[in-house]
């Protein structure tokens, strides 16, 4: 595996005033970069929630730049991700924990498409076997 799927997290940090050096560092050092529609659908939920005003509209246009950038490389969720999210859930669910939805899809995408899964929530992908980092840790 040498490719990241971006969880929202990472993405979401590029709108903050002064974004984690490191996060800055890990995307600027990537070249296989990837997101799923439903990381897509995530951030544009928090857009379409913030009042209207001059931080919506740069939150929105750091979201477009990089959607268009990255426009080649969204993947949708299909048949096989699907399944591979129920599995995921259900392997969850009889550990006693809880896997939600969107990061089943996410994780089930990552699998299927043998990508890492760059995320800042570990705890939500740990009960997994899933490969992930943290670009918020230093290398």
């Amino acid at each position: 595996m040498s490719g990241y799927l971006l969880d929202a997290n990472v993405i979401s940090e590029l709108t903050k005033a002064a974004p984690a050096p490191q996060v800055v560092t890990f995307l600027t050092q990537q070249y296989d970069l990837w997101l799923s529609v439903i990381v897509i659908h995530e951030l544009e939920f928090g857009v379409q929630g913030m009042p209207d005003g001059q931080r919506r509209d740069r939150v929105s246009a750091v979201y477009r730049t990089l959607f268009d950038s990255l426009s080649s490389r969204v993947l949708l969720v299909d048949l096989t991700i699907a399944e591979r999210a129920a599995q995921l859930r259900a392997q969850a669910r009889r550990a006693g924990h809880t896997l939600h939805l969107a990061d089943a899809l996410i994780a089930g995408t990552a699998l299927v498409h043998e990508l890492i899964l760059a995320t800042h929530n570990a705890k939500d992908f740990t009960a997994l076997d899933i490969e992930f980092v943290d670009p918020w840790e230093s290398p």
